[in-house]
């Protein structure tokens, strides 16, 4: 049999990003960036704010990830910025048959049950009937995992607290600098 063509539109992408950032107020980046996210109307699943860092993992639908990053960018300077996306056009089909299988399966067990007349056959089929059931609540499951994922992205964020070295820090940066500088000269 030839394989399906599905049409560019068609397709199922999960997309996923990582974002890192540097700033000198972490908090107030901290807080912009929440207020970045509720403007995309993303949800914020997870997060949490250290001394040096803050990192938060954040479910954006998926259209407005990349300006959702855009706005980040803003909160700060960036470090790194990345989106991975992945085709899961031919599961989501696969598993788009394989429910329609199950289901008509489901169906005319149902129909074999209801002309049943023996006690051991009525058994058999329930038996059946159930394995078969939780197949396909197991399936319709992972179909709606994988729609959230491809309707929704996620975003992990970590921003970095960017320190200015004060008068010591500077010599300290300065010395290093010209001490490595030294050892690449021989």
């Amino acid at each position: 049999m030839a394989p399906v063509e599905v049409p560019a539109s068609g397709r199922q992408i999960q997309r996923n990003g990582t974002m890192s950032i540097k700033s000198h107020s972490l908090k107030k980046s901290s807080e912009k960036s929440i207020a970045l996210a509720a403007q995309h109307k993303a949800l914020i699943t997870s997060s949490s704010l250290t001394e040096d860092r803050y990192q938060a993992s954040i479910r954006v639908p998926a259209p407005s990830l990349p300006a959702l990053m855009d706005s980040l960018g803003t909160v700060g300077k960036v470090t790194s910025k990345r989106i991975a996306m992945s085709d899961v056009t031919e599961a989501y089909l696969d598993l788009q048959a394989a429910l329609k299988n199950k289901r008509a399966l489901r169906d005319r067990l149902r129909a074999l049950l209801s002309r049943a007349n023996k006690v051991e056959d009525i058994l058999k089929i329930e038996k059946e009937l159930s394995r078969v059931q939780t197949e396909l609540d197991q399936m319709e499951i992972r179909m709606k995992s994988m729609q959230s994922k491809v309707a929704h992205s996620t975003l992990n964020l970590s921003i970095k607290r960017d320190r200015i070295p004060g008068p010591l820090g500077a010599v300290k940066d300065s010395t290093n600098w010209a001490f490595g500088k030294l050892f690449y000269l021989n």
